[in-house]
């Protein structure tokens, strides 16, 4: 499995759980599944293992957007340039 991306709806917002590995190809993918930006979706990116600088980019471009990135692990916090918790695992 190189990635995963699963959707699921609750009464507030998406949540969009990230797994594996994401890269340019899989972006088109995770854009539909984020649906209308403006809503603002939860990313849970603890299943993320590592990301291309593409998709750090849109990650980047969709918290600045709104969208709440939570489970992040440290060192893809840091390639984020967010700030990490102190369990490494706080919501930006």
């Amino acid at each position: 499995m190189t990635f995963r991306i699963t959707r699921l709806d609750d009464s507030q917002r998406a949540v969009v759980k990230i797994d594996g590995q994401l890269e340019v190809e899989s972006l088109a993918e995770l854009l539909l599944a984020c649906g209308d930006p403006s809503s603002g979706p939860t990313l849970d990116l603890g299943g993320l293992r590592q990301a291309d600088e593409a998709a750090l980019a849109l990650l980047r471009r969709l918290a600045a957007g709104g969208a709440r990135l939570v489970g992040c692990p440290p060192y893809l916090a840091l390639r984020l340039g967010l700030p990490a918790g102190p369990d490494g695992h706080d919501a930006f």
